[in-house]
């Protein structure tokens, strides 16, 4: 991503030339004004109580039609100036992040199996989740059986969501929970991580509270779940994904406070798929 000086200074050398557009004309047949001429009204001072983007400098082969893959997008509003990070440069934070966890970025809605009742009933959740769920300040629950595909799902809401929404974080639980456990002490390191999950506008949380051999969650993950859990549940703003082998009864059952806060919060948009050996598709014959 092209720095953010290097790239207001490219931008404003680009507009040092004289404005001359004779705006007489300027009515497009709906008495509304082009981008064009709102950006260039603009740069002769008038204030638009919107934001008047500037077009990006597109090279070829460009991935990125916002910003031609300078990671910046520039507006106007009320007469000043203003840089924002693209929505792309999080798309590929997000890429990055699921990288180095092995998560694919590559499950989506269209290549998600419904061939089963619980399966279609996942997909339709899901996209109505997208659709409606979190704009109404809801989360995303899905618990159950291993290899049903709930990670599938989930993943697919957080493709939807980066489109849109900034800073998108997946959390696979039980590496990252390791971690910030280790560096507890460290509390420079430790704040800047747990604060990444906190104040993350979309956060997938995979595998909550997966331990090995099905042990009870310890009071550290316990600790940490609530500082995480607690700090979203206060902002309506925060949108949260989980998937868990768990129910959402059985997360209360460990702790209440933790537990209530997600059955609250997913009152409308969670699921639990029953343990049926037959609906993992990691034991199913190729």
């Amino acid at each position: 991503m092209e720095p953010i000086g290097s790239a207001m200074t490219r931008v404003n050398r680009n507009f040092q030339t004289p404005i001359s557009r004779d705006f007489t004309n300027r009515q497009n047949g709906t008495g509304t004004l082009s981008d064009a001429d709102k950006l260039e009204l603009c740069y002769r001072g008038v204030k638009f109580k919107e934001r008047v983007y500037l077009p990006p400098e597109k090279k070829h082969g460009c991935k990125c039609d916002l910003c031609g893959d300078k990671g910046w997008r520039f507006y106007w509003y009320d007469g000043i100036q203003f840089a924002e990070e693209c929505t792309c440069h999080y798309a590929v934070t997000l890429e990055e992040n699921m990288k180095k966890t092995g998560a694919k970025l590559d499950m989506t809605f269209e290549n998600f199996h419904t061939d089963h009742d619980y399966q279609i009933a996942m997909a339709e959740k899901a996209k109505q989740f997208v659709k409606d769920g979190w704009r109404m300040g809801q989360w995303f629950f899905i618990g159950g059986q291993v290899g049903c595909g709930k990670t599938h799902i989930c993943t697919a809401i957080l493709n939807e969501l980066v489109k849109t929404l900034p800073k998108c974080r997946y959390m696979m639980w039980r590496d990252e929970s390791t971690h910030l456990k280790a560096i507890i002490n460290q509390q420079a390191e430790y704040h800047e991580k747990i604060t990444e999950l906190k104040e993350a506008t979309v956060l997938y949380i995979d595998d909550f509270w997966k331990t090995q051999q099905g042990a009870r969650p310890t009071q550290a993950d316990v600790n940490l779940a609530f500082q995480i859990i607690n700090a979203r549940y206060q902002n309506p703003n925060k949108v949260t994904i989980i998937s868990c082998e768990l129910s959402r009864e059985e997360l209360v059952s460990i702790d209440e406070a933790v537990g209530s806060r997600i059955h609250e919060k997913s009152r409308t948009y969670n699921l639990f798929i029953s343990r049926d050996k037959n609906r993992n598709y990691r034991m199913q014959n190729p």
